[in-house]
């Protein structure tokens, strides 16, 4: 079973990240915002899943 290529039409990317493996998140300190990138929580920095059908990840 091949992994997640992000270039293969039967690979599906992950909704929250868009195949990219992280996610901006907003942290606070005190009356300071900044944005930082973490992993993805719902890939966990994968970026996607396999589907089905034919995966030629060459």
């Amino acid at each position: 079973m091949p992994g997640y290529d992000p270039q293969c039409g039967n690979c599906h990317r992950c909704s929250k990240c868009r195949g990219d493996g992280t996610v901006m998140v907003r942290k606070y300190d005190r009356d300071k915002h900044y944005d930082i990138r973490e992993t993805c929580p719902t890939c966990n920095g994968v970026g996607g899943y396999v589907g089905v059908g034919e995966h030629r990840h060459n």
